[in-house]
């Protein structure tokens, strides 16, 4: 079975539009947990987009997938 977008995908997205490669997303790793702690944003939240038996998760990957939310590196 083939999960569409992939982490790959997401990658290409996060660094679409990021000139300077040390800001680039280079790790897997690092779009897991970049998605999964904006879905626990999302639950923490009770944001309306999660309303009506959305997965967390699911609206998180396609925010990342959209372009809506970004993954910006802390210091």
């Amino acid at each position: 079975m083939m999960f569409k977008p992939s982490v790959n995908e997401l990658i290409a997205v996060a660094n679409k539009n990021i000139l300077n490669d040390t800001q680039k997303v280079k790790s897997k790793f690092t779009i897991v947990m970049a998605t999964s702690k904006r879905a626990r944003q999302l639950v923490e939240d009770r944001d309306s987009r999660v309303e009506g038996g959305a997965n967390a998760l699911t609206v998180a990957i396609k925010e990342f997938e959209k372009e809506d939310v970004k993954v910006v590196r802390e210091n």
